[in-house]
């Protein structure tokens, strides 16, 4: 692209943003167009990803049912500080049932584990079963693997996953940072150059513009009733950051759960999926084990769609989750579904794929 031509839309988006405070893609083109000036969205996400990233000085909030906004940060104390860095805002703006896609720990950049054409088909078949969501839990990047730690092979990782992960525009696809983006995410933050140093995983967006990270380990989103915590580890309280698959036993013992804030803890990292019960505080808890997308589950479980199921009131009564299995020749069909209550005790599970 054109540096100029970026530089000055930068200036101009700079421009609108001061005078409306807050606008969605659709509108930063039309008060585009209107001035006379005619920029492509590829272009339009650029300038956007320098305002976000470089400079801070805009945040973005995003919502289930409509397209993500920014707004202007006023206040010069705020910008290109640690609340823009951080700053995330989810929406569930609407009382409908709810379905979305479950992947994680992709590890692009190893070719031992990485599969693109699964998770192609992964997200093929999650579109033909109505889902226009999903959560990605976090190492969607290898990192620095096998002590390779320079700019080249961090690169040859962002140009696969501009080149190969999934474009689908009927699906929007929000990911954690998970242990192994870590690497890469603070790499760049000390390699910037206009064109190709990201320094921020949120700029993936201008690869794929349906894709978003959220630039945390852990957050947590309300439908409705329910609260949802999304995390790649299975956080548990301060001092216990992960439990591997063998010590589901003790977390079952232990009940250590550090929060009664959650129906729903959703984790990544592990690599193989599970799900569990718990009962803390009189609250029954539902921990749900994302397992990774990769070769290493070929004939496994390899992802989740998840349906949170309103009742006239706009509450959540349930959740159906409908494990994904990818056979040797990449083909996704659907295994069981595990039915969760959330207004009446359930039967215990415990279950590790």
């Amino acid at each position: 692209m054109d540096r100029d031509r970026i530089i000055t839309l930068t200036w101009l988006l700079e421009e609108l943003f001061y005078k409306f405070s807050k606008l969605n893609m659709h509108q930063i083109k039309q008060n585009l167009e209107n001035k006379g000036f005619s920029y492509t969205i590829d272009e339009i996400n650029l300038a956007i990803s320098i305002l976000m990233i470089d400079y801070g000085k805009i945040v973005r909030d995003d919502y289930w049912s409509t397209e993500p906004t920014y707004k202007y940060i006023f206040d010069r104390y705020f910008q290109n500080s640690s609340y823009t860095r951080h700053y995330y805002s989810f929406n569930v703006d609407d009382c409908n049932d709810k379905k979305f896609l479950l992947i994680s720990d992709t590890h692009i950049g190893n070719p031992e584990l990485e599969n693109f054409q699964m998770v192609q088909n992964i997200y093929n078949f999650a579109i033909s079963n109505g889902v226009n969501k999903c959560f990605h839990l976090g190492d969607i990047f290898s990192g620095a693997y096998y002590e390779k730690w320079n700019q080249d092979e961090m690169q040859h990782q962002l140009d696969l996953f501009s080149n190969y992960y999934p474009k689908n525009s009927e699906i929007r696809t929000y990911s954690l940072i998970g242990n192994h983006d870590e690497s890469l995410h603070s790499f760049y933050e000390y390699k910037k150059s206009y064109e190709k140093s990201i320094y921020d995983l949120r700029q993936l967006s201008k690869f794929i513009q349906n894709f978003y990270v959220i630039p945390r380990y852990t957050w947590e989103a309300a439908f409705s009733n329910v609260n949802v915590k999304f995390s790649h580890r299975l956080f548990l309280n301060w001092m216990i950051r992960d439990k591997k698959l063998s010590c589901l036993d003790e977390i079952e013992k232990d009940n250590i759960f550090y929060s009664d804030t959650f129906n729903m803890l959703i984790s990544g990292h592990l690599h193989k999926g599970f799900v569990l019960n718990n009962k803390f505080k009189d609250k029954e808890q539902l921990l749900l084990g994302v397992p990774s997308a990769t070769n290493i589950n070929i004939n496994g479980v390899v992802a989740y769609i998840v349906s949170l199921n309103y009742n006239d009131l706009g509450n959540v009564d349930s959740a159906d989750i409908t494990l994904l299995l990818c056979d040797s020749n990449n083909k996704i069909t659907s295994g069981e579904t595990i039915n969760w209550n959330f207004k009446k005790e359930n039967k215990k599970l415990k279950k590790v794929f």
